[in-house]
């Protein structure tokens, strides 16, 4: 008579799991530098776009430099929303026009 064979072995489950396992550890590394890149990215695109805030700001204002944030956002300002760093970094205005805008995480341009 013939054996039927139902289910796995022992040994089967654990290679399976083995393959699984070294997967993940290629992989979960991978995501982290990617997901990394992409906060730093989304910070430099928020950090030119409030350097072009304030630039409009000094054009439209004699030159004057914006005291805060807040003063460039709004409906009919210069940024629609405050921008805020996904890495929860805060955003520092230049000191005068020929400086840059800094992410306390991330730093400047």
């Amino acid at each position: 008579m013939k054996k039927n064979k139902k289910g796995f072995t022992l040994v089967e489950i654990m290679i399976v799991v083995a393959i699984i396992a070294l997967l993940a550890a290629i992989a979960v590394p991978s995501f982290m530098n990617a997901r990394t890149k992409s906060m730093q990215s989304s910070c430099q695109n928020n950090l030119r776009l409030i350097d072009g805030a304030v630039q409009q700001y000094a054009l439209d204002n004699s030159n004057a430099l914006a005291g805060t944030i807040a003063v460039l956002v709004g409906t009919n300002a210069y940024i629609k929303d405050t921008p805020a760093c996904k890495g929860g970094g805060a955003y520092t205005l230049p000191a005068n026009l020929g400086a840059k805008t800094a992410c306390s995480v991330h730093g400047s341009l």
